[in-house]
């Protein structure tokens, strides 16, 4: 599907999405820098106070200030945008908790930006811990009002930080980390706020306007042109100007509601459902206010595909599609039939049909991980399996067949584990396990995988010389091992659904694990693995094979017993 976009918008949604991410991430790492400042005062004043130093110098430069302040305005300003623009509220309650968040945000810390700031900026004497620490200590107001702002601006940018990361490649292997930094980093902030204030000794009480000088010391002809040249109706504008923005959209907001109060379109679905909708209302929208099971694991971001509807028939033409969902589209190589409900938002009646069905007993909201429903990733796959098993097995007793499956399984899975593989699951007497590419890169997740298979079939001959004895039996393993990308996702239904992994690189492992019964070697590897890997091959036969589902003929190297054990 290659759709062309029609007109460009002022400020389209991608870039949007896009200055939300800049700014946001401008105001956290100020905001994350601020708290660890906070929390060395749990070792000593004096230390907090260097460090502040340090800080101050690295954000009240010029053009350090400039950013910040441009970021804070930029991301409140779009806050506002996406008010104006979202028809219906229906979010999920993390986007609920982080939009009150952010809006709570600029009442709550006006007081103490403004006080504390401005008096420096006009030649005022600058603040520091204790005085700042005995102001929040003694007024008690103020204090609630600091301690709740350090939550809401950690949670919502926390909220903001998931939902842009959390569908990377990397974050899994990070996730454990950045929750367990998610939690320590407020606490000791505000740990180290509170025994500070313990330590304090008692004092009039103050409020935070006491930390800077007088307005007549101030140096500055902007102050000095204000009605009455005081840090108060400064911070009283502010609040006037913050309530303005509010109302401005809010007066938008009614007035679009009566221009468009009889101006309805009605989304019919194939299974019958109607909804009367407001013109420009998106489609998942629709489907959220008529209590339709519409799935969206991105929450409606457009971030993946699993709301997509298929256009069967419209009154009307239909908006084009924006940047960001041709390329989520274009990424599926949907059909030129097919949108994402999420970003289609129709101005004439409609009649569609859902793609994707939420699992039965699931909701329209899906709270599972990019894990669980399903993302795409380079792998390593191996599948180690027993030659001839079948006909071992054949006339012997059940507990017999059962020892032997379990020594040779003690030998296989801890030599997967102890390569960082992970066993994805039992085919009867074999196995397909899934080496993950971690921080190191697909070269070491091949080694290991080489590794783990030259254990299996060293340790496997240790155990013949065992079974020989008492079995007359002589066990041979076969391996296939390929790298490619797979699909990752929670397979199956209730508690027996499992993460793993399909596609043709699974495929492949398995046909190359065929190949190594066929060839009467132990191992079988795609010549992918071999150069990633970048491991001594000399002497190894290498053969142009036709695997089954392949049209094309892959180059396979195959390992007898001694040569794959060079790899221990």
């Amino acid at each position: 599907m290659n759709p062309k976009p029609h007109g460009r918008p002022f400020l389209t949604e991608k870039a949007a999405m896009r200055l939300r991410i800049v700014t946001g991430l401008i105001m956290f790492t100020f905001v994350t820098m601020h708290f660890l400042n906070h929390a060395l005062l749990l070792i000593s004043e004096d230390l907090a106070e260097k460090a502040l130093d340090s800080f101050r110098t690295i954000w009240r430069n010029p053009i350090s200030a400039i950013f910040l302040y441009g970021s804070f305005t930029l991301h409140f300003l779009l806050a506002l945008r996406t008010l104006y623009l979202r028809r219906l509220i229906g979010l999920r309650r993390a986007t609920v908790v982080q939009v009150v968040f952010g809006l709570s945000l600029p009442l709550l810390i006006a007081q103490h930006v403004i006080w504390a700031r401005l008096p420096v900026v006009f030649g005022g004497a600058d603040t520091d811990y204790i005085g700042v620490i005995r102001a929040m200590w003694q007024n008690g107001l103020l204090g609630l009002k600091m301690t709740a702002a350090v939550i809401m601006a950690w949670v919502h940018g926390c909220l903001g930080l998931y939902a842009t990361f959390s569908y990377r490649d990397w974050f899994p292997r990070y996730a454990q980390i950045l929750f367990a930094m998610a939690i320590i980093v407020p606490t000791l902030a505000l740990g180290g706020v509170l025994v500070t204030g313990q330590r304090l000794p008692p004092a009039n009480t103050v409020g935070i306007e006491e930390l800077a000088r007088p307005p007549s010391e101030f140096h500055g002809t902007w102050l000095a042109a204000t009605p009455d040249g005081d840090i108060s109706a400064i911070e009283r504008q502010f609040y006037i100007v913050l309530a303005g923005a509010a109302g401005v959209v809010l007066l938008l907001r009614t007035v679009r509601y009566f221009r468009h109060r009889e101006s309805h379109i009605l989304i019919t679905y194939s299974h019958g459902a109607l909804v009367h909708v407001p013109r420009g209302t998106s489609v998942l929208e629709a489907s959220r206010v008529g209590h339709i099971d519409h799935y969206s694991v991105c929450g409606g971001k457009g971030r993946c595909s699993t709301c997509r509807v298929r256009v069967l028939e419209s009154q009307g033409p239909l908006p084009a599609p924006n940047a960001l969902e041709i390329a989520t589209l274009a990424r599926i190589k949907a059909s030129p039939d097919t949108r994402l409900s999420c970003q289609l938002r129709p101005n004439f009646d409609l009649h569609v049909a859902l793609q994707l069905e939420p699992p039965e007993g699931g909701d329209q909201f899906s709270s599972r991980t990019n894990l669980e429903v399903g993302r795409e990733k380079d792998v390593l796959v191996m599948f180690a399996d027993l030659r001839n098993f079948t006909s071992i097995a054949e006339g012997r007793l059940p507990y017999d067949i059962v020892f032997l499956l379990n020594s040779y399984f003690a030998i296989l899975v801890p030599a997967i584990e102890a390569a960082g593989g992970r066993v994805d699951k039992y085919i009867g007497d074999g196995v397909m396990a899934i080496f993950e590419i971690d921080q190191n890169g697909p070269r070491d997740a091949c080694r290991r995988a080489m590794g783990a298979a030259a254990n299996i079939i060293a340790e496997t001959q240790k155990l013949n010389s065992q079974l020989v004895q008492e079995f007359g039996i002589d066990l041979e393993v076969a391996i296939g091992i390929h790298y490619g990308p797979a699909i990752l996702g929670m397979v199956g239904y209730g508690k027996v659904a499992s993460l793993t992994a399909i596609g043709d690189t699974v495929n492949v492992a398995s046909r190359l694990e065929t190949a190594a019964k066929q060839f009467n070697v132990a191992l079988a590897v795609s010549e992918a693995v071999m150069l990633l890997a970048e491991l001594p091959r000399e002497g190894v036969t290498t053969r142009r094979l036709p695997l089954r589902g392949r049209r094309l003929e892959m180059t396979v190297l195959l390992f007898s017993p001694e040569q794959a054990q060079r790899y221990l």
